[in-house]
């Protein structure tokens, strides 16, 4: 895999790739840095508070960034500009050694990859640990972009929510109300949720029920998948939380990768990517609905629906065609000026929880016998994100699943809102014990 030092561009301002002749000591293709602690994880006064599978929730776990001194080199970068103005790969790697745990980090730029193509990486290098290289697929250089044409020529009529982009006042609206929530409530909390797999799959049978109960006869199947279920929990949450006008405009932007869409560009699918290949599907809501939808089955089935409407050639096209057209060459902003912006990215498609490491493990840290997960399946993940100029709140990060069935969440919202979200987690958890 060739690794690239980053540069701004003085002529557009725009990142670029500068791929050293050679790779050397002094020019490294990527940095790998370890620290070793003589001492069990739990014996440590940061390591301690990791959060871990099935622990109470009835106190709300620290954020993901408090953990940065154990889980990062001193030396790792925080902000673009440690990458710009210095001479260093865009990937470095960091193990932090306990006596009964390792904490493996990979710090890098999100221009260097998304959710998919971080697995990607993942499994190669597994495949070197288990001495199969031959399993690692051709690396899609970086001088060859798939997706260089796409939007060229497509019409934007075809785009569905053509009618409902914001532009001209209504966007100048919708951006003062926004800059007036930041100035109002400065102070962001972020705090990782564990949903347990048990609530979950009750709150998806209760929805599929419900649909089915309204479906016309002769009409397929009504689907709602796990992640829907869990998106909608989340938006459901953040309105109880949040308060909006009964009347605002709900837009949840999800996220989606596109490399299935386009076989004649992807032939071998998602293999040998290491990239951002995302796109976004917009799901309209309306606050009072949301309220009132108690069974979660308004909020998922929209969400599937957008989804499913969204992730096709023709609209994918037409999107990138209004984003090249857009002064910025940014996303669209879909709905109306009175509009809360809320955004869900689910990582599930990952699989990070399943991803098997124990080709590097010596022995077990803790008895395989008092944990969910087998030996060399991660048992938390920790994501940390840097970020500067671009909205970052009534955002969630779906983590994924992991092997007890519980479902990983990480939150980030304006700090009055987390004693209602967390009381809705502490009631959902209460109800489900009673049941």
């Amino acid at each position: 895999m060739q690794t690239q030092r980053n540069e701004l561009s003085q002529d557009h301002g725009k990142l670029e790739y500068h791929i050293p002749a050679r790779y050397d000591e002094t020019r490294p293709a990527f940095i790998f840095t370890t620290t070793t602690y003589d001492i069990n994880i739990n014996d440590h006064p940061l390591g301690s508070q990791l959060p871990k599978a099935g622990q109470d929730q009835s106190f709300l776990s620290p954020s993901s960034d408090l953990f940065t001194s154990i889980v990062c080199h001193p030396d790792s970068p925080r902000e673009l500009a440690d990458w710009i103005y210095t001479d260093r790969p865009q990937l470095h790697i960091h193990a932090s050694l306990f006596q009964d745990a390792t904490l493996l980090t990979i710090n890098y730029l999100h221009t260097f990859s998304d959710a998919i193509s971080r697995t990607n990486f993942f499994e190669a290098w597994i495949a070197v640990l288990r001495g199969h290289e031959e399993e690692v697929p051709a690396f899609v250089p970086y001088d060859h972009d798939p997706l260089y044409t796409l939007g060229k020529e497509a019409p934007r009529q075809s785009y569905r929510n053509l009618g409902r982009l914001l532009s001209g006042l209504s966007l100048v609206i919708f951006g003062l109300r926004y800059m007036f929530e930041i100035l109002w409530f400065p102070k962001l909390e972020e705090h990782p949720i564990r949903l347990p797999g048990r609530c979950v799959d009750q709150m998806r049978k209760t929805v599929l029920q419900e649909l089915a109960i309204t479906a016309r006869r002769g009409t397929k199947r009504p689907f709602v998948s796990e992640g829907d279920v869990v998106v909608a929990w989340w938006v459901r949450t953040m309105i109880k939380a949040l308060k909006p006008t009964k009347d605002w405009t709900i837009m949840v932007m999800n996220v989606f990768n596109v490399w299935n869409l386009f076989p004649e560009w992807f032939p071998h699918g998602a293999a040998g990517l290491i990239g951002n290949l995302f796109f976004y599907s917009y799901t309209l809501l309306v606050a009072n609905k949301v309220l009132q939808d108690t069974d979660l089955k308004y909020v998922a089935s929209t969400n599937r629906k957008a989804l499913m409407e969204h992730r096709t050639k023709q609209q994918v096209e037409a999107m990138t065609v209004i984003q090249r057209e857009n002064f910025m060459k940014v996303a669209p902003v879909v709905g109306d000026s009175r509009l809360l912006f809320m955004a869900a990215t689910n990582q599930h498609k990952a699989q990070y929880f399943e991803t098997d490491w124990s080709a590097a493990a010596s022995a077990p840290g803790v008895p395989l016998s008092g944990r969910p997960h087998a030996l060399g399946r991660p048992s938390y993940v920790n994501d940390i994100e840097y970020c500067r100029g671009y909205p970052t709140r009534n955002i969630v990060r779906i983590i994924g699943k992991d092997a007890g069935g519980d479902w990983h969440l990480l939150c980030k919202a304006r700090a009055g809102a987390w004693p209602v979200i967390h009381q809705v987690l502490v009631d959902l958890i209460e109800t489900d014990k009673q049941d």
